[in-house]
């Protein structure tokens, strides 16, 4: 088991290419030691794992390996089968169980597979929160286990999560609406069809079939190219929301009825917005590369505008610290406190849906109040030393605002920008954000040819 890739320990969670990267043996082993990792944490007593998969090719033959590492290390495994990352975690949550491994390379190509990790109330384990630790055991040989044999108890669980969410909203706050949801072949169609059948609205689907070869676009929803088909339906069916999903169900876009991409950071605000009508003076996680708007948003609802970093544990775990009511990030997860800390693409658009239900104009319009500031998007560029290319640049702004959350965040009165690391490669990736175009026209040449 020496010969583990350790590539493929990423910050948030385990992914690579299979078979060179990622496979059965390397699967085993990691189970092995996550179960290892919770009996060392003192977080291992009887309580069972939870274990879901895509529907990727290689899923059920890594599924196999899984549960077989699980049970020979004598936990006893709850199979749910073949299921969205958000009732995944759920899961965990209602079986009580003691962590959970989720099949899934999210929105990568065909070609990848890997594992999301986490704990008991289904709290994320990422490099900083014992994916490393994990990594280390994964890395000893291992006697064979004679005796240790757990039992394994496959649970369907569709029914009683759309009952779930179904409960935490009225239902007969949503209006008739026409709406097309892209599932790009990956696991969010059943649970979204079934949710759809206790509204009032008129729904079209593209790509529902669960399909690991993504043979119609790759199930990343935030690229513009993986967009086309759905952009194309809302305009010839005059649909009022177009909606797309990742391979694993765990993060949403919305395009509004003339079919343009609303940014993640908007919709954070416009269900930031909502919710603080119900939740006067609580706190909403935004992070660093979010439009200034967005805590103008939250203050002017009454809440507590908190900044933060991206990624998925990260959110959840400074939501959990700061007992944050809801927080979403530019990716399309959406995250929210009565839920668990977990995010959940379902929930994410009901709230959408409501807040359309309740405003007498369409989408476009709702979103043209939130598009006050000018946005560059996110500019990457290679760098031999990424530590001292920020440091540089902090130097040079000195005058600003200083933020240090996720690289660097300088901030004046009529701009701001954001520096950061690559996880992943030599790179630094900037956003910057001005109140007029000549402005960021202008700051945008200037830090581009700092950088460079």
């Amino acid at each position: 088991m020496s010969n583990i890739n350790p590539k493929i320990f990423k910050a948030y969670d385990v992914r690579g290419v299979y078979p060179e990267e990622i496979n059965e043996e390397s699967v085993f082993s990691i189970a092995a030691s996550f179960i290892e990792f919770l009996r060392n944490q003192g977080e291992m007593s009887g309580e069972a794992i939870v274990v879901g998969r895509d529907a990727r090719v290689s899923s059920d033959d890594l599924h196999q390996a899984l549960v077989d590492s699980l049970i020979s290390e004598g936990a006893d495994v709850i199979d749910i089968g073949r299921v969205s990352t958000p009732l995944f975690y759920w899961a965990i949550i209602n079986q009580k169980a003691a962590g959970g491994i989720m099949i899934t390379a999210s929105h990568n190509p065909a070609q990848y597979n890997g594992l999301k990790i986490c704990r008991a109330e289904a709290r994320p384990i990422g490099l900083d929160s014992g994916l490393a630790e994990i990594r280390e055991l994964a890395k000893k040989d291992r006697p064979a286990k004679l005796n240790l044999v757990g039992k394994v108890l496959e649970k369907e669980l569709l029914a009683d999560y759309l009952d779930f969410v179904k409960g935490r909203i009225s239902l007969n706050e949503i209006k008739p609406l026409k709406i097309i949801v892209d599932f790009g072949n990956g696991m969010a169609g059943a649970e979204v069809m079934g949710l759809l059948k206790s509204l009032p609205c008129q729904a079209e689907f593209l790509f529902a079939e669960p399909d690991g070869r993504f043979p119609n676009h790759e199930a990343n929803p935030i690229k513009e190219e993986n967009l086309k088909e759905l952009r194309e339906k809302i305009l010839s069916e005059r649909a009022d929301l177009g909606v797309a999903f990742d391979g694993d169900g765990d993060r949403v876009a919305f395009l509004d009825e003339k079919g343009e991409l609303v940014r993640g950071d908007f919709t954070t605000a416009l269900i930031a917005g909502c919710l603080l009508k119900e939740n006067a003076g609580q706190k909403i996680l935004f992070e660093v590369r979010s439009s200034k708007i967005v805590p103008e948003v939250i203050k002017n609802a009454g809440g507590e505008a908190i900044l933060g970093r991206p990624g998925h544990s990260l959110m959840k775990e400074q939501m959990r610290r700061e007992d944050i009511l809801f927080g979403g990030e530019l990716s399309g997860h959406y995250f929210y406190r009565d839920l668990g800390f977990i995010e959940n693409t379902l929930f994410t658009l009901l709230e959408v849906l409501r807040i359309l239900s309740s405003q007498a104009q369409p989408f476009s319009a709702i979103c043209a109040s939130l598009k006050k500031y000018y946005h560059s998007g996110e500019i990457n560029f290679e760098v031999a030393d990424p530590d001292k290319t920020i440091e540089t640049i902090a130097q040079r702004f000195s005058d600003g605002q200083l933020k240090k959350i996720d690289g660097i965040t300088i901030q004046y009165a009529d701009w701001w920008f954001n520096l950061r690391k690559s996880n992943t490669e030599p790179l630094v990736r900037l956003n910057m954000e001005a109140d007029t175009p000549e402005k960021l026209e202008e700051k945008k040449k200037e830090l581009i040819e700092i950088i460079k």
